[in-house]
């Protein structure tokens, strides 16, 4: 994406549409941008938050891609259908709205599921996104298929009140704008006094860093272990609450209601053993306010997680890494490192 970023340039159009982001984070950034191809798997709520953020953002393409249909269920928070699109794709339901957003952007949408992608169709994409998680076996061969080509990838869920998202942009390089710290210099009436750095409010560095990242299937597989190689007391109990939230959509191919509470606290039980982690580490009252998508929870982790995607295509500032854990009770997101 190197090359033709830098042989991209913007309309007079493009530039006048995006003068605001253009002085936010400067031209070459949004040149990048104009040339990033996104895929983002599943319209759901979360889904739908996350295209609409990266199409008003002006990325080169995005594409819509879903097996299911819509039904009432999507509603509470996917806001790209209608009424009049119930049984209709949800991909090509959610296109319209979409492209309306920014006719700049090209919208395609795509009937599929993850099942059918191969490296071949993931090759075409910079940023694969799956905003659904149909279980977490697929969500693991998909992110080691788009390893294995260097395209960036991010998956994502909501449940209730909590929602996250991961990423593994292997191995990805940015831009980072630092003030300039000048060392202001010893009074000579006393030159003991110590040299104390100063910021310069007209000039800043641009530093380039690198962040390596590791696989979804290695970063659940981290147990219990000292700070920094494994799980610890500092660990969200967030984190153990989304092992959980996993396993039971793992075998129930859904979100959990009021009656499964007994069946979540079995699972807890489970996954506090294979873990490694005492059982009191998570409440049980944080197991009682799971349900399906809000859409309160959909605009914050997509947003969140639409941000980092814009920043990741740019090149531009630190991303996060690599797990954002959203906690709806306490309206307040944090991130978790974890398998580095």
């Amino acid at each position: 994406m190197g090359e033709e970023t830098l042989r991209t340039e913007l309309s007079e159009e493009e530039a006048n549409l995006y003068d605001r982001q253009i002085r936010l984070w400067g031209l070459e950034s949004q040149k990048r941008l104009r040339s990033t191809r996104i895929l983002v798997a599943g319209l759901n709520g979360l889904g739908a938050e996350v295209a609409k953020s990266l199409v008003l953002a002006g990325v080169k393409s995005i594409t819509l891609l879903d097996h299911r249909n819509v039904s009432a269920d999507d509603f509470s928070s996917q806001f790209m259908v209608q009424r009049t699109d119930i049984g209709k794709n949800r991909a090509h339901s959610s296109k319209a709205y979409a492209q309306s957003l920014n006719p700049m952007v090209e919208v395609q949408s795509e009937e599929g599921s993850l099942a059918d992608l191969d490296e071949a169709y993931l090759g075409r994409f910079d940023i694969v996104c799956c905003a659904e998680t149909p279980s977490t076996e697929a969500v693991v061969r998909l992110n080691a298929a788009c390893r294995a080509l260097g395209v960036k990838f991010y998956c994502g869920h909501v449940w209730g009140l909590f929602g996250y998202f991961f990423s593994d942009l292997v191995e990805h390089s940015y831009t980072q704008e630092l003030p300039f710290f000048a060392v202001k210099k010893a009074n000579d009436s006393d030159p003991g006094a110590a040299k104390k750095p100063k910021m310069d409010d007209g000039t800043s560095n641009l530093i380039q860093k690198t962040v390596s990242c590791v696989p979804l299937g290695r970063a659940l597989q981290v147990r219990a272990g000292k700070a920094g190689a494994g799980l610890d007391k500092k660990t969200s109990p967030l984190f153990l609450l989304l092992h959980v939230l996993l396993r039971f959509h793992d075998e129930e191919g859904r979100a959990p209601t009021e009656s499964d509470q007994e069946r979540l606290l079995c699972l807890w039980d489970a996954v506090a053993k294979e873990l490694a982690v005492e059982k009191e580490r998570l409440a049980d009252d944080r197991l009682q306010l799971i349900s399906r998508e809000l859409c309160a929870t959909c605009a914050v982790v997509g947003g969140v997680l639409a941000q980092d995607m814009i920043k990741v295509a740019s090149c531009r500032d630190p991303p996060l890494k690599n797990f954002f854990l959203f906690d709806g009770i306490e309206c307040c997101g944090l991130v978790e490192n974890i398998g580095r």
